[in-house]
């Protein structure tokens, strides 16, 4: 199935009030949400309190019964607007001007072969930047889905060590300007 039908899915599950909907919804969503808010807050502590806020708010208040313009589009507007207006009130930016240059959203691109080619061969450029340990920790939690207390089992390490790898990992991909690159290709 893909990605817009198992929205639609998911979607349809939520109306119907089955949590189970929300955990996919969630599995789904929850690290690439994370990852476009970063780059607005620089902050992944805030950014994953904005997303686990909006899946919050989206189950108790039943958001869901008033989208209209698809799932997808929908979580990414709300954690921009969240993530822009943390951004304000912290003065991270002089104007919501500012804002918008720094953020796009993942779902408007669209690439031409030979411009998606150079931005892939950019992606491996900046992914072979990293330390094999940033490397394993961004692709399981970003690709995988894992948690960071699975992926600090799974490598023997402490969950801050896991923050601390993903934080420099995110922080090296941004400023190859390519971590947003990295959510619409993987």
């Amino acid at each position: 199935m893909n990605q817009s039908g198992r929205d639609k899915t998911i979607l349809e599950q939520l109306k119907n009030g089955d949590e189970n909907a929300l955990k996919s919804l969630f599995d789904a969503y929850y690290s690439a949400l994370c990852l476009y808010s970063v780059q607005i807050t620089e902050s992944l502590h805030q950014s994953e309190d904005i997303v686990q806020e909006l899946f919050i708010n989206l189950w108790e208040k039943k958001l869901y019964n008033n989208i209209e313009t698809g799932l997808r589009l929908y979580l990414f507007y709300s954690v921009r607007n969240q993530s822009i207006t943390f951004a304000k009130k912290n003065s991270k930016y002089s104007d919501l001007q500012d804002v918008e240059e720094q953020s796009y959203s993942p779902i408007d691109d669209e690439y031409d072969e030979e411009d998606l080619e150079n931005k892939y061969d950019r992606l491996h450029k900046s992914l072979d930047k990293l330390s094999a340990q940033e490397y394993k920790v961004l692709t399981e939690i970003v690709l995988n889905g894992k948690k960071y207390k699975e992926v600090a089992t799974d490598l023997n390490i402490s969950v801050n060590t896991v923050k601390t790898h993903l934080g420099r990992a995110l922080k090296s991909l941004r400023k190859d300007d390519t971590y947003i690159l990295f959510l619409t290709i993987f």
